[in-house]
């Protein structure tokens, strides 16, 4: 489809207008035009431009992007979901200066509301940007994170309790320990590969989990899951179950959901029923800003997964934190709540269904958890008697 358009064939005003200057960031072409629609436009159109500007590798667009992320938000609203090295060039260094300074306060007193705002800002500006300068900001936080894993925060609120932390709206902790909290680098960069499997991102992996193992295994098995076949993914990865490396390999399958649809659903499909690599990035505060969007990736999970996450309903099973979570009732950092994500509403395999439904009989009886909590009645649902 050909995107190009003059001044002239743009929709004269409001919300067509705005959605067609969007469309213009599909076109390299379009850059001109669009430098000229940020400083003519006002409004959603202005952020319109922006954002479609963004998209683009405009060398002239440059100053731009240095500006931004000085100001408000750091310009998260306007570049976190661009992917392109003229962006990240400009705003890797400013990142890096501020996640240095924000280290070096954190570590002789809590952050307060506004700088945790600002840090996730910056992790929210790293989001599937790959340039040389931006691998930079990776390899930094990789050093350090030790130092991010004892981050605490003053409390923001009467009786806040200061146990929760929150990269993004959709990847949050709800009792922080500092084992988990040294997981964020890896997070975000697992993040970054699902919205952009960048060839640098997937090398930065590998040679962060060479240099430093642990919580770089998230990313690492997250690129396998989005470029390998499901069949070699799990012949290869299938082998760290029962091992202690185990639970980096369930922190990427966290970030899996199968999306499934009801049979009497009435309202607009978001796709097709699948396997989709999940985040819901951003962040909004009610009233002053919201920088928060989604995007999923489709991809393939091989069925034996299935059975053997199935294997052991008595036994004790590993706390999964840091689940891409958009959902109600949920049990956080719960095993189960990883494992059911992965399952499609309709089991077509009639020994897998006999599978899930004595697993998740037994795990109900074995799990006291409150009423609001719907998990292990919505799987019996799925998975019960006929």
């Amino acid at each position: 489809m050909n995107t190009m358009m003059t001044l002239e064939q743009l929709p004269p005003k409001g919300v067509k207008r705005e959605q067609a200057i969007l469309t213009l960031g599909k076109e390299e072409a379009n850059g001109e035009l669009l430098l000229q629609l940020v400083n003519t436009e006002k409004g959603k159109c202005k952020t319109a431009a922006q954002k479609a500007l963004a998209q683009l590798e405009y060398a002239p667009a440059a100053p731009l992007w240095a500006k931004l992320v000085k100001g408000k938000w750091m310009g998260s609203h306007i570049m976190s979901d661009a992917c392109s090295d003229c962006v990240s060039e400009q705003i890797a260094p400013v990142i890096l200066k501020t996640l240095s300074l924000l280290l070096d306060e954190a570590d002789t007193k809590p952050l307060e509301e506004g700088q945790v705002e600002q840090m996730n800002f910056c992790f929210h500006l790293m989001l599937g940007k790959a340039s040389p300068k931006m691998l930079e900001v990776y390899r930094f936080l990789a050093e350090n994170a030790e130092r991010i894993g004892h981050l605490k925060h003053t409390p923001f609120y009467d009786g806040d309790k200061c146990t929760t932390w929150h990269i993004s709206q959709g990847l949050g902790l709800y009792k922080v320990k500092p084992k988990e909290m040294e997981k964020i680098p890896a997070l975000i960069l697992t993040a970054s590969l699902i919205r952009n499997p960048d060839t640098r991102l997937q090398a930065l992996a590998d040679e962060l989990y060479e240099r430093y193992g642990g919580s770089w295994l998230i990313p690492v098995s997250m690129k396998a899951i989005i470029t390998q076949p499901k069949e070699q993914v799990y012949e290869t990865y299938s082998l760290l179950l029962g091992t202690p490396k185990e639970i980096y390999l369930f922190n990427a399958l966290g970030m899996l959901d199968y999306r499934c649809y009801p049979e009497d659903w009435i309202y607009e499909r978001l796709g097709p029923d699948g396997m989709t690599a999940f985040i819901f990035w951003g962040h909004d505060r009610y009233g002053s800003y919201d920088t928060t969007f989604m995007f999923e990736r489709y991809v393939e999970l091989d069925e034996r997964w299935l059975f053997d996450l199935a294997k052991d309903p008595e036994g004790r099973k590993p706390t999964v934190t840091w689940q891409s979570y958009n959902r109600s009732g949920v049990l956080y950092e719960s095993y189960d709540e990883m494992f059911i994500s992965l399952l499609p509403r309709k089991v077509e395999n009639p020994e897998l269904k006999c599978v899930l439904r004595d697993y998740f009989r037994i795990r109900s009886q074995k799990k006291k958890v409150a009423k609001s909590i719907t998990v292990y009645q919505d799987a019996a649902e799925r998975f019960g008697d006929e």
